[in-house]
C-alpha cells in the first residue's frame, strides 16, 4: 500500500506541470449562495440513506466548512453547531456528543473507522489528524444511524467524508491561506483535481503552523487570576503551543466500466512535538513539576482501496468491498524538574479492516447486509534517557510484550415503505472481539504474563416515522448500542493526577446503551423546526474506581508512592438530553439559525458521570448583500459546569476550572466575506469583548479576542 501511495504521489506531482480549465466566474459567484434547507445528496458510507431513517443528523457540506475558517476539524464543529470541545493544549481538540466522549464515539472517514484499541476513554484528540480543507462533507449521526459501525457509537458517530475527484464539479487548483492574530498561526492548503478519460485525480497539501495561544482579557466571571499560571503563561499568553502540522491526501478514482469503479485513498498527517500546557502549568515545591511534557509527532497513515459494482443480482443491485491499513505512531516524553531523566513512552499500532457490502431493493423494502474483519497489532516500549544519554527501563504504557486485536462482524440494515406516510427502519448487527495482551517479566503488578480477553455482541435497531404531511413529521426510536474494552481499558498504566496511578483490570465486560429517541421535524421553505428528546440506559459503565492488587492499594509509579484505580464496570448510569434546531429565512437576504443541547446524566453509585457538557447553544444571523457578499454575526453559550458535578476521578479536570466550577461564558462573533473575481477574501473578527473563559474540562483557556484573514482562490 505504501508503494501504491507513493507511486500515485509521485503521478500527481507530475500533473501540475499541465494547465487546467478554470472554473468559471459565474460558479465562483455562487460560492457563497447558502440554504441551509437544500443541502445536496452526499454519501455517508451506509446503505440507507441516513436522512430516511429520520434521527436527528447535524450535516456540514463544503461551503459551510470553508466558510467558517476553522483551523482543524474539532474546531470546526465548535464553530458551526452546538458541540462542545475539550481542550488540554493547543494542538487539542476532544469532541462531546450527548454526554459521551473520545472512545465512546466513532470517527469515520471514507468509510473507514479511525478508532483503535488504544482510543482513551478521558479525552481525545485524534481528530485533529484529518485535514479539515480536504472535507466535502461531515455529518454527526445518532441513535439507529450510528448503530451501522458497530462497536464505540455510545454517543454517535462523527462522518467524515474527503473530496472525491470523480464526483467533483472542480477540475482546477485550489489554494487558501490563512492567518490568525490570537496564537499568531499560518495555514497554507493547496490541493489540485485532474481528470483525462476514466481517471479522476486529487491531491492536497496543508501545512500548519500554530505559535502560542492568547487568552481574553476580559474577566467577566469574576475570576481574577482564573487561567494565569506562575510558570506556564506571561501576562495573557499561554506559554508552550507552538507546534506544526502537515497534511497530505490523494485519491484516484478509475471508472472501470458503466457499472464499476475502483477508488484508492492515501492520507497522511504527521507534526511536530506537541507540548501538554495542562500538565506544564502543574506545581510542586513552589516550582513547575515539569521541565517536559510533550507529545512527539502524530503521525497517522491510511491507505484503502474501495471496489464499487452496480451491476444488478439477484442477491444485490450495489456490492462494495473495501480494504485498508492504517498506521498510527504516538509517543508521550516527560521529564520532572526534580529528575535528571527524561522518560519517553512509544505507541505503534496498525489496522487492518476490511468489508463487504450488499444493497437490494425489493418492492417496498430496502436492504443492506454485509460482513466486516479487522486484526490490530499494537507495540508500546519504554524507556528512561539520562543525561548522559545512558537508557534504561521504564514501565510502557500498554503491556510491552505485544498486543493483538482480532474482530468480526456481520450486520443486516433493513427498510420498509408500509404507506406513503409510514416508514419502519430496522437494524441488526452481531460483532465478536478477541483481545490478547502479554506482559513482560518487567511488568510492574506479577500479573499473569498474557491477558486474554473476548466479547460477543448483538446490537439492534428500531425506528418508525410517521409523516403528518408533506412538510413535518414524527419519529420514534428504540436501540442498543455496545463498545467492547480495548486495551487501553484492560492494559493501561498512566498517572494523570498527582499520587494516582491507572493500573490494568482484566475483568471487564463490555458497556452496554439501551436509549430511546423522540423527534419532531417542520420543514418548509422559509424554515425548519427540529426537536429530539432522548433517555439513555447506560449498563455495565466503565469508570475508575479504587482498586487493590494482592491486598495493595498502592505502588510506586515513576518514583512516586501513588493510590491505584483502574477501570471498573459500575452497575448503570442514566442520561437525559434534549437537542433543538431551528432555521428562519426572514428575507430574501437574511436568515437567522439557532441550535442547543442539553444533556444530565448519573450513575447507580450516585456520583456523577464524566464527560457531561454544560447547555450550549449557538446562534448565528446571516445577511447577504448581493450574491458576492455576506456578513454573518453568531454567538455562542455555555452555561455553568458547578464542582459538585464534575467526576470524582479528574476525568473533567476539576484541577482546571475555578473553586466553584467552570463559569458560564459567551462569544460575539463577527465574519464578512467578498468575492473578488477568482480570489474570497474572508475577514472574522472572534469572541468581540475579548472576553476570558474555558470550555468545559479544558485545560487550556480559550482564544481571546482574534483576527482572521483567509484568501482562496482558483486557477
Amino acid at each position: 500500500m505504501k508503494k501504491i501511495f507513493l507511486l500515485n504521489l509521485l503521478l500527481s506531482l507530475v500533473q501540475f506541470s499541465y494547465s487546467q480549465e478554470s472554473t468559471s466566474t459565474d460558479t465562483l459567484d455562487n460560492y457563497l449562495i447558502k440554504n441551509n434547507l437544500l443541502l445536496k445528496e452526499i454519501s455517508i458510507h451506509t446503505t440507507l440513506n441516513v436522512e430516511d431513517n429520520k434521527t436527528q443528523i447535524i450535516r456540514l457540506d463544503r461551503k459551510e466548512i470553508s466558510n467558517s475558517q476553522s483551523n482543524n476539524t474539532a474546531e470546526l464543529l465548535e464553530k458551526t453547531t452546538a458541540i462542545v470541545i475539550q481542550k488540554s493544549q493547543n494542538g487539542g481538540g476532544s469532541p462531546n456528543i450527548r454526554g459521551f466522549e473520545a472512545n465512546r464515539i466513532l470517527l469515520i472517514v471514507d468509510g473507514v473507522k479511525l478508532n483503535n484499541t488504544i482510543y482513551r476513554s478521558g479525552h481525545l484528540q485524534s481528530i485533529l489528524s484529518v485535514d479539515q480543507n480536504i472535507i466535502d462533507n461531515l455529518s454527526v449521526l445518532h441513535g439507529p444511524s450510528s448503530i451501522f459501525y458497530g462497536s464505540g457509537a455510545l454517543g454517535g458517530s462523527i462522518v467524515i467524508n474527503t473530496i472525491n475527484p470523480y464526483y467533483s464539479n472542480e477540475k482546477h487548483t485550489t489554494f487558501s491561506s490563512q492567518f490568525e492574530s490570537s496564537s499568531n498561526s499560518f495555514i497554507n492548503h493547496i490541493h489540485k483535481i485532474t481528470k483525462f478519460k476514466n481517471i479522476s485525480n486529487i491531491i492536497s497539501l496543508s501545512y500548519k503552523k500554530f505559535g502560542n495561544l492568547t487568552m481574553g482579557t476580559n474577566r467577566f466571571h469574576g475570576y481574577d487570576n482564573w487561567g494565569t499560571e506562575e510558570f506556564a503563561t506571561e501576562k495573557n499568553i499561554q506559554l508552550f503551543g507552538s507546534y506544526s502540522q502537515i497534511d497530505l491526501n490523494q485519491k484516484t478514482h478509475f471508472q472501470l466500466n458503466e457499472k464499476s469503479e475502483i477508488l484508492i485513498n492515501n492520507q497522511f498527517s504527521t507534526s511536530t512535538n506537541i507540548n501538554r500546557f495542562d500538565k506544564l502549568n502543574d506545581i510542586n515545591n513552589n516550582e513547575a513539576k515539569y521541565k517536559h511534557w510533550y507529545y512527539g509527532p502524530q503521525k497517522r497513515l491510511l491507505n484503502s482501496i474501495k471496489y464499487t459494482n452496480k451491476k444488478e443480482k439477484f442477491y444485490s443491485e450495489k456490492t462494495e468491498l473495501l480494504l485498508s491499513h492504517q498506521q498510527i505512531i504516538e509517543s508521550r516524553h516527560t521529564q520532572k524538574n526534580s529528575d535528571n531523566f527524561i522518560t519517553n513512552r512509544i505507541e505503534n499500532i496498525h489496522v487492518y479492516d476490511s468489508k463487504i457490502s450488499f444493497n437490494k431493493q425489493y418492492k417496498k423494502w430496502d436492504l443492506n447486509y454485509g460482513i466486516s474483519g479487522r486484526y490490530q497489532n499494537l507495540k508500546s516500549t519504554a524507556n528512561t534517557i539520562d543525561q548522559d544519554n545512558n537508557i534504561e527501563f521504564a514501565a510502557s504504557r500498554y503491556p510491552d510484550n505485544g498486543s493483538e486485536v482480532f474482530s468480526f462482524s456481520s450486520f443486516l440494515l433493513s427498510e420498509y415503505h408500509i404507506n406513503s406516510n409510514i416508514k419502519y427502519f430496522n437494524a441488526i448487527r452481531f460483532d465478536k472481539e478477541n483481545l490478547s495482551a502479554q506482559f513482560s517479566e518487567n511488568n510492574l503488578f506479577n500479573l499473569n504474563d498474557k491477558i486474554e480477553l473476548q466479547n460477543s455482541n448483538i446490537s439492534a435497531s428500531s425506528n418508525l416515522s410517521y409523516y403528518l404531511g408533506d412538510k413535518n413529521f414524527v419519529s420514534l426510536s428504540i436501540y442498543n448500542a455496545f463498545r467492547n474494552p480495548n486495551i487501553d481499558d484492560i492494559g493501561k498504566v498512566f498517572s494523570k493526577i498527582d499520587g494516582i496511578v491507572v493500573v490494568p483490570n482484566m475483568s471487564l465486560q463490555s458497556e452496554k446503551i439501551v436509549s430511546t429517541e423522540l423527534m419532531y421535524r417542520l420543514t418548509n421553505e422559509d424554515n425548519k423546526i427540529e426537536f429530539s428528546v432522548f433517555a439513555t440506559h447506560l449498563k455495565d459503565a466503565i469508570s475508575k474506581r479504587d482498586i487493590t492488587i494482592n491486598d495493595i492499594d498502592s505502588m510506586l509509579y515513576d518514583g512516586e508512592m501513588m493510590k491505584m484505580i483502574a477501570n471498573t464496570n459500575i452497575n448503570s448510569a442514566r442520561m437525559f438530553g434534549v437537542n433543538f434546531n431551528f432555521y428562519q429565512k426572514l428575507s430574501p437576504k437574511i436568515d437567522v439559525n439557532l441550535n442547543s443541547s442539553y444533556v444530565n446524566g448519573w450513575s447507580s453509585d450516585s456520583l456523577p458521570l464524566a464527560h457531561i457538557p454544560p447547555l450550549s447553544i449557538r446562534g448565528e444571523l446571516n445577511f447577504k448583500s448581493n450574491k458576492k457578499s455576506e456578513i454573518t454575526f453568531y454567538t455562542k453559550y455555555n452555561a455553568w459546569k458547578k464542582v459538585i458535578n464534575f467526576d470524582a476521578n479528574g476525568i473533567d479536570n476539576i484541577e482546571e476550572a475555578t473553586i466553584d466550577g467552570t463559569p458560564s461564558w459567551y462569544t460575539l462573533n463577527l465574519r464578512y466575506t467578498k468575492q473578488l473575481n477568482k480570489i474570497r477574501i474572508s475577514v472574522s473578527c472572534e469572541n468581540i469583548l475579548d472576553a476570558h473563559y474555558k470550555t468545559f474540562a479544558s485545560g487550556l483557556s480559550a482564544s481571546g479576542r482574534n483576527f482572521i484573514i483567509s484568501l482562496q482562490t482558483n486557477f
